[in-house]
C-alpha cells in the first residue's frame, strides 16, 4: 500500500472488475485484447488494447504481438498520465477538510485501515470513504486472484504500458487528469449514505481478513483466458463511467488516429458495447478488426 495513488487510480481506470460477462456468440468473441484500427482513408494503422488493472508486467510480457505493436507506435494513449504535482496523492493531501471516519467505520475497521495505510504518502485523514474502498478492492483482487508474479513492479498494466512507452522515448498522452478521475469516483457514489459506506467497507475488510473467496476471481480468470463477449450491439449501462467518458475520449483520439500510428490502452469495458471505442470508431469510418495477441 506504499503507492496509494497508483492503487487508487488503477482500480478506477477502466471500471471493469465486475463488468465482464461470458457469452457463446462466436462472432462477438474474438478471444483477443488487441484490435487493429485503420483510418477511414486507409493510410494510418493503429491499435486498441483492452486492459484489466489488476494485471501487470508478467501478463503483458506474454502478449508478444501486443508488445510489438506498442513499441512500433508513434503515440501511446492511456487513460491517465498524471503530471508532477497533480497525482492522486497531491490532490488528497491538498484537501483542507478531514473525514469523520467514525461515521464510516467501526473502531475495529478503522484500526485495520489505519495500519494498512500507515505507509501511504496520502494523508489518511483526508481520504474520502470511496477511496480506501477502491484501493483495498484492487489489493484484494491482486492478492486473491494471483494476477501478478512476485517479480512484478507495483504498476498496473496501464502504468507498465506507459512506462515502456516513455522508456522508448515515445509521446504518451493521458485521456484524463487525476483530478478528473477522483471527481468521477466521487460522482459515481454521490448520495450514498454513511451507513452504506460503512457496510461495504466492513464487508470488504472481513473478506480480506478471511483470505478471500475464489468466486470473486471470475472476472480476472475471464480476462486472462480472453473468454468474454464484447457485446457490441448492446447499449452501455453506465452513462457516467462509460458512455460519457467514451464520447469525450473519442473526441480526443480521433485526430491522432487519422494522422499518427497510435497504441491506445484503456480498460476493456471501454471497448465493449455500443458506446465502446470499437463500435464508435467503426461508425466514424475506421476499420476495426481483431488481432492475435500472441
Amino acid at each position: 500500500m506504499k503507492k496509494f495513488a497508483s492503487i487508487l487510480l488503477a482500480i478506477f481506470l477502466g471500471f471493469i472488475a465486475g463488468r465482464l460477462a461470458a457469452n457463446n456468440r462466436q462472432s462477438e468473441v474474438p478471444h483477443t485484447l488487441l484490435f487493429r484500427v485503420v483510418s477511414p482513408d486507409g493510410s494510418v494503422e493503429s491499435y486498441l488494447f483492452g486492459t484489466h488493472h489488476a494485471f501487470s508486467k508478467s501478463f503483458f510480457d506474454t502478449l508478444k504481438n501486443a508488445k510489438e505493436k506498442l513499441m512500433a507506435a508513434d503515440i501511446v494513449i492511456t487513460e491517465s498520465d498524471p503530471a508532477p504535482g497533480h497525482t492522486a496523492n497531491d490532490i488528497v493531501n491538498a484537501r483542507t477538510a478531514d473525514t469523520q471516519w467514525s461515521k464510516y467505520l467501526t473502531k475495529a475497521d478503522l484500526a485495520f485501515l489505519r495500519e494498512r495505510l500507515q505507509n501511504s504518502p496520502a494523508n489518511f485523514e483526508k481520504l474520502r470513504p470511496e477511496e480506501p474502498h477502491a484501493a483495498l478492492n484492487r489489493e484484494y483482487t491482486v492478492n486473491t486472484c494471483n494476477t501478478r508474479s512476485a517479480a512484478d513492479p507495483n504498476l498496473s498494466i496501464d502504468e507498465y504500458i506507459g512506462f515502456l512507452a516513455k522508456q522508448a522515448g515515445k509521446r504518451v498522452i493521458g485521456l484524463e487528469t487525476a483530478e478528473e478521475q477522483l471527481e468521477l469516483i466521487r460522482k459515481d457514489i454521490e448520495g450514498m449514505p454513511p451507513k452504506a459506506h460503512k457496510k461495504r467497507l466492513s464487508r470488504l475488510i472481513e473478506l480480506i481478513k478471511s483470505g478471500g473467496d475464489a468466486q470473486s476471481c471470475q472476472a480476472t480468470s475471464m480476462y486472462r483466458e480472453m473468454a468474454f463477449d464484447y457485446r457490441l450491439t448492446e447499449p452501455c449501462r453506465n452513462s457516467l463511467m462509460l458512455t460519457e467518458r467514451n464520447a469525450r475520449w473519442l473526441e480526443k483520439i480521433v485526430g491522432d488516429l487519422q494522422s499518427s500510428s497510435c497504441f491506445v490502452a484503456v480498460g476493456l469495458s471501454h471497448l465493449q458495447f455500443e458506446c465502446g471505442l470499437i463500435s464508435q470508431l467503426r461508425e466514424r469510418g475506421f476499420v476495426v478488426t481483431p488481432e492475435e495477441t500472441h
